[in-house]
């Protein structure tokens, strides 16, 4: 996976990003979602780097980044990105996101607006919708939300317990079958799943967002963004089933694009075709 791609470690405040740099051309910073790494990528990034250059990054407490100060907020995962690109020489940039990466770039765009030249958003609505739409139906399908929240170290000591049945079921839960994941990227997942503190990392990034980023987020209500946006989500998957999510990301983003995709939620990985050419089409109308 990732031929022609370097690995990098980079000290930042309050955290070590683990990523892989490869390419040339405009730069794209590519986030990926709970419970995977950056390896979620490996699919497209050989072909985005053929016009990019492209930096696939693990987010702080995920994969084989480190996060130093316990602050696991989308507040805290911006920052470090950002500060990662301004290492690299990048102080503008794109940003091609999933899941939990997705939300830290949608908090990176009120933090740091300058920054992104475009946002790609997959298989999210705005932290608040998801919470407001929190209906039985929506809890059953995401669990994880209210398990990995609960106080203490309750959840991380279940979870220690057997760590792979636990991401084999969170993968599971929202896919067709593991059998859709690449056998090396679900051999990357598990490796990262056996650390402790990876999984007090999805821990943390959980009640961080039930608490802390209801908070940043409800301050920046009413906040719109020109930051041009598309939005992907999986057809067969959770993310529409009570909004549109173009009518929920037009309130953050007025002109904001997109389209479903015949997947469940992880669509890099059940889709890279489909998903580049959205990604192609979407580079080519800026």
């Amino acid at each position: 996976m990732f031929a022609g791609f370097e690995e990098i470690d980079v000290a930042l405040d309050g955290a070590t990003i683990h990523a892989r740099v490869g390419g040339a051309g405009e730069p794209l910073l590519l986030l990926h979602g709970y419970p995977q790494t950056h390896a979620m990528w490996h699919g497209i990034a050989e072909d985005l780097a053929r016009s990019h250059r492209v930096v696939v990054a693990d987010l702080r407490g995920y994969g084989d980044s480190l996060a130093h100060d316990g602050d696991f907020t989308f507040r805290a995962m911006a920052r470090d990105q950002v500060a990662l690109m301004a290492h690299l020489g990048h102080e503008s940039f794109h940003v091609v996101s999933h899941d939990r990466g997705a939300r830290t770039a949608h908090r990176m765009v009120l933090d740091h607006e300058s920054a992104v030249r475009s946002l790609v958003l997959m298989d999210i609505l705005p932290t608040l919708d998801a919470w407001r739409t929190m209906d039985d139906w929506l809890a059953r399908r995401y669990f994880h939300w209210l398990f990995l929240s609960q106080p203490g170290d309750m959840p991380r000591r279940l979870i220690s317990g057997d760590p792979i049945l636990f991401l084999h079921s969170a993968l599971a839960g929202l896919s067709a079958s593991l059998d859709m994941f690449d056998p090396d990227a679900l051999a990357e997942y598990e490796r990262a799943a056996r650390k402790p503190d990876v999984v007090a990392a999805w821990c943390g990034d959980y009640t961080a967002a039930a608490t802390s980023d209801l908070d940043h987020d409800r301050a920046d209500l009413g906040r719109t963004s020109a930051v041009p946006c598309l939005v992907l989500w999986g057809a067969r998957g959770v993310v529409a089933h009570h909004i549109d999510p173009l009518d929920a990301w037009r309130a953050w983003f007025p002109a904001v694009t997109g389209h479903a995709i015949d997947t469940g939620h992880f669509l890099v990985e059940e889709r890279p075709a489909d998903v580049l050419a959205a990604l192609n089409a979407h580079f080519a109308r800026l």
